[in-house]
């Protein structure tokens, strides 16, 4: 084994590992430490959200609306999707995407594509109109924006522009007082 004289690497050469913060829930992905932020029992969201899905139930198995569990689930998993993409690449965190989840219950909650009757449960019928309210929806989210802040209340947004341009997307009857 022949010398050339250099010194060996130094221990201190060699770049620290990033470390996680002292208490906070984190996951390290690729050599990089990434925070976790999960929500909180108070989060007004989760009660919106729950009060939302008991809806939803109570919609597919009393109140028959012509909605399919797929769109619902299109819509749930563009609304998180979004969301947790912008958190994962934006802001560097994993987050549970609880607005996202909340704007793609809401869009199924209210959007109905005349086609899809009662008992279609894995009807995707119409499942475009569905994706690009909910990705207009999360979009507008990020990208109008005043002071920091979001201006409108994002499915409220993709719902109007949907029935506004669209013949093939039409609020729920129930929503507004009507009966099936």
């Amino acid at each position: 084994m022949a010398t050339t004289g250099e010194a060996p690497p130094s221990p201190a050469a060699a770049p620290e590992p990033a470390r996680a913060p002292r208490g906070k829930p984190s996951v390290r992905l690729f050599g990089r430490v990434y925070p976790v932020l999960l929500p909180s029992l108070r989060d007004p969201r989760l009660h919106v959200a729950a009060v939302l899905l008991t809806l939803q139930a109570l919609g597919q198995t009393v109140l028959d609306f012509r909605l399919s569990i797929a769109q619902i689930l299109v819509c749930l998993a563009v609304g998180a999707l979004i969301e947790f993409g912008v958190a994962f690449f934006k802001d560097k965190v994993i987050l549970w995407p609880a607005s996202g989840l909340l704007t793609g219950n809401s869009t199924a909650f209210i959007l109905r594509v005349p086609g899809t009757l009662h008992g279609q449960w894995w009807s995707t019928h119409g499942i475009w109109i569905f994706v690009g309210v909910v990705a207009i929806s999360m979009a507008s989210k990020y990208l109008i924006r005043w002071k920091g802040r979001h201006i409108f209340n994002p499915s409220n947004l993709g719902l109007v522009l949907a029935f506004v341009a669209s013949a093939r997307s039409t609020p729920s009857r129930r929503t507004f007082g009507g009966s099936r």
